[in-house]
């Protein structure tokens, strides 16, 4: 029930995002000069490519990666010094007001996996239904998206072992490589909602980021959801912050790593013909 209520919720965000292109014809679907990109086999190659990608990156660092993962870390780091702290305040404040703990269990759902399959799918749908190439690659690229963030989320709770907020003397100690039967209370670093949140809303507001409120919208709805994890005594502060990160670096990586391989450009003749050139890159 409230997985429907929250896809329900969601169509009048899709509905906006395209009404502006549904009315034109420049970003419509070119017949015959894009299918392979959206075929099944092209989808799944793409999709092992940036699996490949992902796992092997820490291997592949380049100088420049360095200006980006030292400050991450030192975050990280720094937020993790103080997470039983900010979280003892973050919770004892959402507890204290009864609205703002039913609104934080509104908003954690849209973090959860199935729901964001769902919008993704109400993309890929709406794409398909008006001929919108926009909305089309956006449905599937979130759902890459999100399939790659589950992955990587499975290992690394798998690996760190860190218990969740309340759990015994609520210190949030790491147990590596924890037993199997340690179960969801040793899941607790990173938080799957927070980079399930933050790749599908990085995917909509990098496609979508010419619309100057969706970025806002997508980005602050995606805070939201890491917020009400703290606030629910799901996670730690760190557990969100590393969960964004990782979303909003994933979410960046399939789109770009799409857009190296097929480039659809919108055009305008001016004598009244419009549609979209498609070129391919091996």
């Amino acid at each position: 029930m409230q997985i429907a209520k929250s896809l329900f919720g969601f169509l009048p965000f899709i509905f906006l995002c395209n009404s502006s292109v549904i009315a034109q014809s420049n970003d419509s679907i070119a017949t015959g000069q894009n299918q392979k990109e959206f075929s099944i086999p092209s989808i799944a190659k793409c999709a092992m490519k940036d699996e490949v990608k992902i796992w092997s990156k820490p291997f592949t660092l380049k100088k420049k990666d360095f200006n980006y993962l030292i400050p991450a870390l030192a975050a990280t780091g720094l937020v993790m010094y103080f997470d039983k702290p900010i979280s003892t305040e973050i919770r004892n404040y959402n507890n204290k007001n009864r609205d703002l703990n039913n609104y934080n269990q509104s908003i954690t759902q849209l973090g959860q996996g199935s729901n964001n399959l769902g919008i993704a799918a109400l993309f890929s749908i709406g794409g398909l239904l008006f001929k919108n190439h926009r909305a089309l690659e956006t449905g599937i690229l979130s759902t890459e998206a999100i399939f790659h963030s589950g992955l990587v989320v499975f290992v690394a709770k798998t690996l760190a072992g860190r218990e969740r907020p309340l759990v015994e003397e609520d210190n949030g100690h790491f147990d590596f490589l924890s037993e199997p039967n340690a179960g969801s209370s040793h899941h607790s670093f990173p938080s799957g909602h927070t980079i399930s949140a933050w790749s599908i809303a990085t995917v909509i507001a990098t496609e979508y980021e010419d619309v100057k409120w969706v970025p806002y919208t997508c980005y602050t709805l995606a805070t939201a959801v890491g917020v009400s994890r703290i606030s629910l005594s799901k996670h730690w502060p760190s557990d969100v912050m590393v969960g964004s990160m990782l979303g909003y670096a994933i979410g960046r990586m399939v789109v770009k790593n799409h857009q190296h391989i097929w480039h659809v450009t919108p055009y305008y003749s001016g004598k009244g013909t419009s549609g979209v050139s498609v070129n391919t890159k091996f």
